[in-house]
């Protein structure tokens, strides 16, 4: 997708009218698909997705990390599905191993199982890595990463992000727009999360929602060398320094940066985007910072003595209430008693 396109979408460019009768042809196309599938199949362990109707980046890898690393500590046995974006493994499914590869296997289900040390399954079926989970594995719950829009899977829960600095654009489907389904969606699913943006204030595009709205704060918290994921202090604020972020919406790393009081000479690259020597190269010399999605493909190609070289990880703490609610409706309180 452009960044040119993108851009319009999210700033309400008036020549997109003209995509309108694109648009409704997409959404018909959509509705009569949507009627015409089968309906998803029981999930043998319950299942929660987390994903959003629009384009680009909302925060899902962070939330599904807190979610795997806070519901881990009230001993929920997890496991993770993702497609594998950008990776090599297509239907699949695949299980995530130390053998494997951001290329191989995509960098977000890579990034997974790097930082949860939990199952992580990749493929476009989601309903075998479903199957394929629940044949190796005593699990309590399988979170999906993206997948509200998959018609071969149901979530038991699911959760619905919406980027708090973008909203949902000019609030209109493809390709007059970002969304891949309409805002009514928010209506249907459990609940409704804005990840950064201002607590309590309804993102763009974002009508009145049946549902409560939660609001997310991601923080940068640890800066970490790339070349051994030791760490590291945050470089003084006086000192300018490069920043590198190929993931959906590049600004909003670029902004966390700055808000840490960091000067920042931003590069973006396009989501999943595989990187190079040749990408690198620019950068020799130089002090760096980057995403930690990033670091995992970059980490291959870089000089492996280069000692300005930096990743940032992010971090959410989901809300005790949101936990609660998954506990509650999937009977998973009183798990950590029951495994010990």
């Amino acid at each position: 997708m452009s960044e040119g396109l993108i851009k319009a979408w999210y700033r309400g460019a008036w020549w997109l009218w003209v995509l309108w009768p694109v648009s409704l042809i997409y959404r018909a196309f959509r509705q009569v698909l949507v009627a015409l599938s089968a309906p998803p199949k029981p999930n043998p362990i319950p299942l929660l997705v987390v994903g959003n109707i629009s384009l680009g980046g909302t925060g899902k890898t962070p939330v599904v990390q807190a979610l795997v690393r806070q519901l881990t500590q009230r001993g929920v046995r997890c496991a993770i599905i993702s497609r594998g974006y950008g990776g090599q493994v297509g239907l699949g499914p695949k299980l995530v191993m130390a053998k494997d590869s951001p290329v191989s296997v995509g960098d977000e289900p890579y990034l997974l199982w790097q930082t949860t040390q939990v199952p992580v399954v990749v493929g476009s079926d989601r309903q075998g890595a479903i199957k394929l989970l629940a044949n190796e594995y005593d699990l309590d719950l399988i979170i999906s990463d993206d997948g509200l829009q998959n018609l071969a899977i149901k979530g038991d829960i699911e959760w619905l992000l919406i980027d708090g600095h973008r909203g949902l654009g000019n609030g209109q489907c493809l390709p007059m727009g970002p969304l891949r389904e309409t805002p009514h969606r928010l209506n249907s699913v459990d609940a409704v999360m804005v990840v950064g943006g201002q607590t309590g204030t309804m993102p763009k595009g974002v009508a009145a929602s049946s549902k409560s709205v939660i609001y997310i704060t991601p923080q940068l918290t640890q800066l970490r060398q790339l070349h051994d994921n030791a760490e590291a202090s945050w470089p003084d604020h006086d000192s300018p320094v490069k920043a590198l972020a190929g993931v959906g919406n590049p600004q909003r790393f670029f902004a966390d940066l700055a808000a840490k009081g960091i000067r920042v000479e931003p590069f973006a690259f396009a989501d999943h985007h595989q990187f190079t020597p040749q990408d690198l190269a620019p950068f020799y010399g130089m002090t760096l910072i980057m995403t930690a999605k990033d670091a995992v493909k970059c980490h291959a190609v870089a000089d492996s003595q280069l000692q300005q070289w930096y990743y940032a990880e992010q971090t959410i703490e989901l809300p005790e209430a949101a936990l609660q609610a998954v506990l509650d409706k999937l009977d998973l309180t009183g798990k950590q008693d029951h495994h010990g």
